[in-house]
């Protein structure tokens, strides 16, 4: 069953995209108000959970699918880029990155080979043509980089990057210590890992997009879910270890 947050009068549903389901809403406190933590906060906050924080091409896979299909999902999104930035979970180590020095708008940055392969390789994760297109397209802002400088990048080397929507355009900030940049953060579960549905009705193995060995293999992770609750004491990382090879022999013995 997908789980509903509440906040306030209002039953905040989880937004199902293909193989993950990122949160409705951003995380808030016991007190309804936005929590607000470092990248490495938000890290430290998902241990233990079944979420994580959401890459870049995430977002701009949620964005491209909610504006597509003038999802009402997408208001509350952009609110969120509006009023504070998102967390996501990239990390740029500048010791070991090809990422020019500079700032500019990512349309016309992409039009050098070295910056397109770069934020493809380690920002984008996607085509970057067509992630520029979408962040545009959907925010209504041309979307912006903004990277450390050549000093800063060797004082400060490893970077967090948070997604933002300012007053002239969007923003990718590509310079945020992990451990100083503050903002919002929504978590992501993937479908098919323990606890993740499509949505109330439709749990994750009948999802008609999975092929047939995808669907089975949902199906018995749900099943086997259904156990975590008794995992007390036991040790995360082994109980981990012995959930995935239980997977493993029941999909063995159910293609027989």
């Amino acid at each position: 069953m997908v789980q509903s947050f509440a906040s306030g009068s209002r039953t905040v549903e989880p937004i199902v995209l293909g193989y993950f389901v990122l949160d409705g809403e951003a995380e808030r406190g016991v007190d309804g108000k936005y929590r607000i933590k470092s990248q490495q906060g938000w890290e430290q906050h998902y241990v233990g959970t079944r979420k994580r924080l959401p890459s870049v091409r995430e977002y701009i896979i949620t964005l491209k699918q909610l504006e597509e299909r003038k999802d009402q999902a997408l208001p509350g999104l952009l609110q969120d880029l509006r009023e504070d930035s998102l967390a996501t979970g990239v990390k740029i180590d500048y010791d070991n990155s090809n990422l020019p020095v500079g700032d500019g708008y990512l349309d016309e940055l992409i039009k050098d080979s070295a910056w397109k392969s770069a934020l493809e390789d380690e920002v984008i994760q996607s085509d970057a043509p067509e992630a520029a297109s979408v962040l545009h397209r959907a925010t209504g802002k041309r979307p912006y980089i903004i990277t450390p400088s050549a000093d800063g990048r060797k004082s400060h080397p490893k970077r967090a990057v948070w997604l933002d929507i300012g007053t002239v355009r969007s923003i990718l900030y590509c310079y945020c210590d992990p451990f100083g940049g503050f903002g919002r953060s929504r978590g992501v579960s993937e479908v098919g890992a323990a606890g993740a549905r499509t949505k109330k009705s439709d749990p994750a193995y009948q999802n008609p997009a999975m092929a047939e060995e995808q669907r089975l293999t949902a199906r018995v992770e749900e099943e086997l879910s259904r156990f975590d609750k008794y995992l007390g004491t036991f040790g995360q990382q082994e109980y981990q270890k012995d959930k995935k090879r239980a997977t493993e022999q029941l999909l063995a013995l159910l293609k027989k």
